[in-house]
């Protein structure tokens, strides 16, 4: 009898030890399905952030080749301005220079037309003068 209850407390105390070490298996792998449903949980977000920064990004490189594009053909019109603004201003300054020298021959003209109009002056009295003295 004694054997019997020898047996039977160690039938009980190997049903307790294997339900301690199913529960302790049952809880760990509960807490690994806990902690796996989470990370997938992490990396549908990391993977939904991800592909909402690549949207943006890609946005982002598109307005900047649109910049980058309407930079250069402002630089080119300025730089088609700036040359056609030096013609205009080689233009003046040869207009300039022009005028001087036109001004500059008007005056000449204008002496020159003047000592004509004396030199006619005087050839007129002197007309006048032998025409009075002749009659």
């Amino acid at each position: 009898m004694v054997s019997r209850m020898f047996t039977k407390q160690r039938l009980v105390i190997s049903f307790i030890i294997l339900l301690v070490v199913v529960s302790v298996i049952y809880f760990y792998l509960n807490y690994i399905q806990e902690n796996y449903e989470r990370s997938q949980v992490s990396n549908d977000r990391c993977f939904t952030e991800l592909t909402s920064v690549k949207y943006q990004l890609n946005v982002v490189t598109e307005y900047k080749n649109r910049i980058d594009k309407l930079l250069t053909e402002t630089e080119k019109k300025h730089k088609l301005d700036k040359e056609r603004f030096r013609d205009i201003m080689e233009s003046c300054v040869a207009m300039k220079q022009q005028s001087i020298i036109c001004q500059s021959q008007f005056e000449d003209l204008q002496i020159e037309c003047k000592k004509v109009k004396e030199g006619y002056d005087k050839v007129k009295q002197d007309n006048v003068d032998n025409i009075k003295k002749n009659v």
